[in-house]
């Protein structure tokens, strides 16, 4: 006696659900979920090789390099005013410039210049 091997498709019938009035049938839903579920798995794998890092890491350590790049360009005119014996005027127009190009950069950064 030979037994007859039936395959899923014939244990379980049609797939495919009816389309039931407008709404979309389950196995896009399914569809969908099985990818999101595949998104949410990579995004974890790429976390744990260190291929991700959380953004509020990256705020803070961008905002702690740029204020460390901000405080040493304002030390350039009164460093340099003491290594040359450089006048207060030249001092203070040097650090003038100096402020007005970091304003000017700040400014590129803000919403409200964009355009």
């Amino acid at each position: 006696m030979s037994r007859q091997r039936r395959s899923m498709a014939d244990l379980l019938g049609d797939p495919t659900p009816p389309k039931r009035g407008r709404g979309r049938p389950v196995e896009d839903h399914r569809q969908k979920l099985v990818l999101a579920q595949a998104q949410q798995v990579e995004l974890k794998n790429a976390k744990m090789r260190g291929e991700l890092i959380p953004a509020a890491d990256v705020v803070a350590t961008w905002s702690n390099l740029v204020a460390d790049a901000r405080q040493r360009l304002l030390a350039i005119p009164s460093r340099l005013g003491a290594q040359h014996a450089l006048s207060r005027q030249l001092v203070a127009a040097m650090d003038a410039e100096i402020r007005a190009v970091l304003t000017a950069l700040a400014g590129q950064g803000s919403d409200s210049d964009a355009g």
